[in-house]
């Protein structure tokens, strides 16, 4: 049986100075520690351990399926994951809402570190519950975003079971593509729900937040013409994108992992949304001090009591609309944005589509 324990810290990282270095800093502060230097010996570890925390070298976001070959070996999905690179080292995008801290690791970056698991840092105060009552909307929602796609992995997976001798290989291929498809919508629910709770955790510290608007994209129209581009693919809709990014060369404060996410959200569901055929609009043009971002789609539109909902959790017309985590993606688009001194709009008419605006500070 896997040892559970709140306060121990999976870390992999190749150089062996490095990982001696982080390993160190995790222990002076009562921390405990696995070391692994590589994706296999990780693995093993998380086999017999069950981490509350997985730390890892920047090196590792090549691995877009890290998360999957731990969670398989017995990793719980719950747990929040954390890269530790360097400022001078710019970060690979990636649609996976990890966490950073800059390394080398201080005291500023355990402390992020523990408050994302929600543990004591020594000579402060317990972080204040927020009671349940006060989000009712996100706690109700969570049986119903699981419920989905766990049914349609069971059913699938129960087909497979009763009429595996009987299946010819297309018939496997096509209901195991079934069953992949219903994991990767159950593993976008949860990683939005991680997301959500570690954004409004960070975002009662002050510092971290400040460190968080330190960081820089240097080119944020080569990750939003690559996010547009990928959702349009997803939605094969490559046809009803337009493109008008006037941002060359403009940096903005703002993480690239972050950037990836909000573009990757509002553009989804912008191609969601709408019908094929009908136009789905991106744009970026600078101003003075920020600059301002507009994603514009001729869908279904939002009610304006929906738009009123939307500063707290909210699963828009999901009797109608069936998919997994689209109130809490804008949301969570919405709380980045903000978090990082943007300002965040959005105008919308039933039947007339929606149209997303919001700013970004240029960097210095």
């Amino acid at each position: 049986m896997a040892n559970n324990t709140a306060r121990t810290i999976l870390l992999i990282d190749s150089d062996n100075d490095r990982r001696s270095e982080t390993a160190k800093a995790l222990l002076d502060h009562g921390l405990s520690v696995l070391i692994a230097a590589d994706l296999k010996t990780a693995q093993g570890l998380v086999r017999h351990h069950r981490p509350s925390a997985v730390v890892m070298d920047a090196e590792f976001l090549a691995f877009r399926d890290l998360r999957e070959k731990l969670y398989i070996h017995g990793l719980n999905v719950d747990t929040p994951f954390v890269v530790l690179a360097s400022d001078s080292e710019p970060l690979s995008t990636t649609d996976v809402p990890y966490g950073v801290i800059s390394r080398p690791l201080t005291d500023a970056g355990i402390h992020s570190l523990m408050a994302l698991q929600g543990l004591p840092i020594m000579g402060e105060a317990p972080p204040t519950v927020q009671p349940v009552s006060s989000q009712p909307s996100l706690l109700y929602a969570l049986p119903h975003e699981y419920r989905t796609p766990l049914t349609d992995i069971i059913g699938q997976a129960s087909f497979l079971h009763g009429h595996a001798r009987d299946s010819k290989p297309e018939e496997i291929r096509e209901v195991s593509s079934e069953i992949l498809s219903a994991a990767r919508r159950l593993l976008r629910v949860t990683d939005n729900f991680l997301m959500y709770a570690q954004i409004e955790t960070l975002s009662e510290s002050p510092m971290h937040v400040d460190r968080m608007r330190q960081c820089t994209t240097r080119e944020p129209a080569s990750i939003i013409y690559d996010t547009a581009v990928q959702r349009s693919l997803a939605h094969q809709r490559q046809q009803d994108l337009s493109l008008a990014l006037d941002i060359e060369g403009i940096p903005i404060a703002m993480m690239e992992q972050h950037l990836d996410k909000i573009t990757n959200e509002l553009i989804d569901n912008a191609m969601y949304f709408s019908r094929p055929g009908t136009p789905v609009t991106v744009q970026a043009t600078p101003t003075k001090d920020t600059v301002t971002f507009s994603i514009r789609d001729h869908g279904v539109g939002m009610q304006e009591q929906e738009l009123l909902e939307i500063g707290a959790y909210r699963q828009f017309r999901r009797k109608t609309q069936e998919q997994q985590g689209i109130g809490l993606g804008l949301v969570i688009a919405k709380r980045l944005i903000e978090l990082h001194g943007g300002t965040f709009t959005i105008s919308s008419a039933l039947g007339m589509g929606t149209s997303i605006t919001f700013t970004i500070p240029r960097a210095a």
